[in-house]
């Protein structure tokens, strides 16, 4: 993974502890790989937190002998420095980001792999909350049901006051410096007492603020509550249908080869950018991110990012549209249109569809590729630039992992 330069201590970035083995689930695999319909539990959590337009990084804290078969999302941090406890996977865990120059006056927000019904309008909730707070703070529920106290036998020792009682969720969110010296004042004593990083940074005399959350963000512990989560999940799944769109331009430039659709065309000037400026290609790929949620190109393939310096626009095409597949979402079908002045494209057409089709995995009847020209107005009239635009068509279920 590259390394986090110095950044805005506005930036937030994200911890999700997976080290536990969640033996009280009664599962054969530690329950963040349990699937839950189409992916894991861990890969459900990851899609929404990747989904929060203000992250802007987000690692998973692995356990070091863990070898179950499970392959990360593109640009996720994966650090195999869990402990036997959640704090300290999450103390290890943020000096991890501290050593890839994340800021002591970063944000940081601790997730639980296990709340995988978490959804960014919650994120967001928070964010906007505690992102001017002096402490931070964490989703939370006020308590609806009546509170019992018990005895060493089991009976109730008392009825206690409910009106002031709150449950914690995450993610909890403070400023990664805080919680680090939070945690790093209990770790002589393996974390005794320490539930939740609030508890730390309450321990430090601060107040976190508790910012309402929703009932759907529940935390998978016993085997009763994945069928919850699998039945909450399929009242909450989106329609069967979404349509993306997607758009790109770049510039004409001399001493560039020009490359649309995965085709090199003889022409005097080629496209300018940080990968192969494969408009085309660029428009197909933020359509399919569009329509699965998942952000846009630039936040997945960075043009300050030297891995794709020079980068063939097919495999990272491909890619997308593999992680759109393991989000249970089948592309079905792709219409683009590439407007240039020069040079003629209808020659090129067949090649750059068989392309699309490979890179995306669908039929290459179920790709069309139209070309224009902008009647000489503006940039591309004007034989300086060439702009691409796609939509795209998903389906839910054909073809589901």
């Amino acid at each position: 993974m590259r390394h986090v330069t110095n950044r805005s201590p506005a930036r937030c970035w994200v911890l999700v502890p997976a080290a536990g083995t969640g033996s009280r689930s009664g599962l054969s695999v530690p329950k963040q790989y349990q699937r839950l319909g189409p992916c894991s539990v861990l890969d459900h959590t990851l899609a929404t937190l990747r989904a929060v337009p203000d992250v802007a990084g987000v690692a998973v804290v692995l356990a070091p002998d863990d070898d179950h078969p499970w392959t990360p999302p593109d640009g996720v941090w994966v650090w195999r420095v869990g402990g036997a406890t959640r704090a300290a996977s999450v103390l290890a865990g943020l000096r991890q980001w501290q050593a890839h120059g994340a800021q002591d006056d970063d944000w940081v927000l601790v997730h639980d792999a296990a709340r995988c019904l978490l959804q960014p309008g919650d994120v967001a909730a928070l964010l906007d909350a505690c992102r001017d707070d002096p402490v931070g703070g964490l989703l939370a529920l006020p308590l609806a049901d009546t509170l019992k106290q018990a005895d060493a036998s089991g009976r109730v020792l008392a009825t206690l006051p409910r009106d002031d009682k709150w449950l914690a969720q995450t993610p909890q969110m403070f400023r990664l410096g805080v919680l680090a010296r939070a945690l790093q004042a209990h770790e002589a004593t393996g974390f005794a007492g320490i539930t939740d990083e609030a508890s730390a940074v309450e321990a430090l005399g601060l107040a976190p603020r508790l910012v309402r959350g929703r009932t759907h963000n529940i935390k998978l512990t016993y085997p009763e509550d994945f069928a919850v989560a699998q039945a909450l999940l399929s009242t909450t799944e989106p329609a069967p249908w979404r349509v993306g769109e997607g758009w790109d331009v770049h510039a004409l430039v001399p001493g560039r080869r020009l490359v649309l659709g995965g085709v090199e065309i003889a022409h005097e000037r080629g496209l300018l950018g940080h990968s192969d400026a494969d408009a085309l290609l660029h428009a197909i790929t933020d359509a399919l991110l569009g329509a699965a949620g998942l952000g846009d190109i630039g936040t997945w393939f960075a043009d300050t990012d030297e891995r794709y310096r020079d980068a063939d626009s097919m495999a990272l095409l491909a890619r997308v549209a593999a992680e759109v597949r393991a989000r249970g979402w089948q592309p079905v079908n792709v219409d683009a249109t590439v407007v240039a002045q020069a040079p003629r494209l209808g020659p090129y057409r067949a090649a750059m569809q068989a392309n699309v089709a490979r890179a995306v995995g669908v039929a290459a009847s179920a790709v069309n590729v139209k070309a224009k020209t902008a009647e000489r107005l503006g940039p591309v009239g004007q034989g300086l630039a060439i702009e691409a635009r796609a939509v795209v068509l998903l389906h839910r279920g054909i073809g589901a992992a």
